[in-house]
């Protein structure tokens, strides 16, 4: 480090480092401070103090040492205040946390939770849709067959079709896919809603049932047309709607107020 006064280097021997507000280094001789008056200096440690002369004119400028003395009275009422501040959020997180426990505690001693639903509440599960998967088998043109009686079928879900393709199209499809034979039924519905032109349409979806001997093989892309959208069908309207449970809680009011108070005091 420089000397502060003529910018050169100084030497720890010609060194002497103000003790006032800048703390810079000076040279003995830019300073006029000679060896025996350093010497006396490092006697007195903590009572003698040498001080450059731009410190020590602020020093002695009585409105600075007006300020300094209300910036240190000012970090002291700050630090007893965070202190005490401090304290009361500590008091106010005990007491948060002893009613957590007991809203916990009558929570647990008063909701019977089923073992398969942990997790019902009032409002329902968003219900995940299975992705569907792909065909990868060429078609060929096979005889069309009379309506399927349903009973107790698997359903399956296929999409991707153009809207000139009709229910019957569909079974003849799904009876060379899978290998139906004659005697199992195929039951086919075209899932578009009342009222809406199916030619306005860009494709159109089927639910089919076969018997649940296919079921493997109506999963089995390969089975399927390179293209063709397929999954299990999921009947949305007659899924079971889930079960809740009423928890009664105790009154919650003290809680609320006291982290108003601890977002106050943050």
């Amino acid at each position: 480090m420089g000397c502060k006064q003529c910018q050169k280097k100084v030497s720890d021997s010609e060194r002497i480092i103000c003790q006032g507000f800048c703390g810079a280094s000076f040279h003995m001789i830019c300073a006029k401070v000679d060896i025996p008056l350093k010497d006396a200096l490092g006697l007195r440690p903590n009572n003698a103090f040498w001080m450059c002369d731009d410190c020590a004119k602020l020093f002695l400028n009585g409105h600075f040492r007006l300020i300094a003395k209300g910036h240190d009275e000012g970090n002291s009422e700050i630090a007893d205040a965070v202190k005490t501040m401090q304290n009361e959020i500590t008091k106010l997180t005990s007491t948060v946390i002893a009613f957590t426990e007991k809203v916990a505690e009558n929570s647990a001693s008063t909701t019977t939770w089923p073992s398969k639903r942990p997790r019902d509440s009032e409002t329902p599960t968003k219900v995940s849709i299975p992705s569907a998967s792909r065909g990868t088998k060429a078609m060929t043109t096979v005889p069309v067959l009379a309506s399927a009686e349903q009973d107790d079928l698997w359903y399956i879900w296929l999409s991707s079709f153009p809207p000139s393709v009709t229910e019957d199209d569909i079974r003849l499809m799904v009876k060379e896919c899978l290998s139906v034979d004659d005697d199992d039924p195929i039951a086919v519905k075209m899932l578009v809603k009342k009222g809406v032109d199916i030619s306005t349409l860009t494709s159109i979806t089927f639910k089919v049932g076969v018997s649940r001997d296919y079921r493997e093989s109506s999963l089995d892309p390969s089975n399927w047309p390179e293209g063709l959208a397929f999954r299990e069908f999921v009947d949305m309207n007659n899924r079971p709607a889930p079960s809740t449970n009423t928890v009664k809680f105790p009154d919650l009011t003290t809680i609320c107020r006291m982290m108003n108070r601890i977002r106050t005091y943050v």
